[in-house]
């Protein structure tokens, strides 16, 4: 598959009218789609054109990419790297941002997740548990639940004040490229364990 430097994406019919109705009905489904590891850039690109609420996001470091296409044509990317979370080990992976096309087909994510779950079980086990942050003013979870990650905590929502100094250092904190809006919510932390998980 060819990366174009500017991520231009072939935009192909996905939907098609069945017996010369007026209802559409997608001539692509998720099971179709091929993933597979990406150049990191390629997800970028993608995240800041596609993502709800993050689109925002900085050119690296990230520690994986990976991306689901299609006859050359990209419909779902995700990024990669260790836990934003300091307390949090750092041999762990979280999903920091995951954003399907408008016409990807149904099912896209949770499928996806799965295989990104099983990737991970087979090339780099020792990462031990992967997590991701669902956001609760846009999300319900569906897509976690669907590919067998369990919620195991919940944040509470608060505004943080970015204008002070880091406690305890004299570095102020980085300024939120996205907004306050998504720092604000509630946030859901969905894990799953690569070591005890089978599939």
């Amino acid at each position: 598959m060819t990366f174009c430097a500017d991520s231009t994406r072939v935009v192909r019919p996905l939907f098609h009218e069945e017996g010369g109705g007026s209802t559409p009905t997608s001539a692509l489904h998720a099971r179709d789609l091929m993933f597979e590891p990406c150049p990191k850039l390629h997800a970028v690109q993608l995240v800041r054109a596609w993502h709800s609420r993050l689109p925002n996001c900085q050119r690296g470091p990230w520690s994986h990419a990976f991306h689901g296409h299609k006859d050359g044509v990209t419909y779902v990317v995700a990024l990669w790297n260790n836990p934003s979370a300091r307390c949090l080990p750092n041999h762990w992976r979280e999903l920091r941002r995951m954003a399907c096309a408008p016409d990807s087909p149904r099912n896209t994510a949770s499928r996806f997740l799965a295989w990104m779950v099983r990737w991970f079980q087979s090339n780099e086990p020792h990462h031990e548990r992967l997590i991701s942050y669902q956001d609760t003013s846009v999300h319900t979870g569906c897509i976690y639940k669907a590919a067998g990650w369990i919620a195991e905590a919940t944040t509470v929502e608060r505004i943080r004040d970015r204008s002070v100094n880091r406690r305890g250092t004299d570095r102020k904190y980085r300024t939120n490229i996205n907004g306050t809006d998504a720092d604000m919510v509630s946030k859901v932390r969905w894990a799953i364990n690569l070591r005890s998980k089978k599939t």
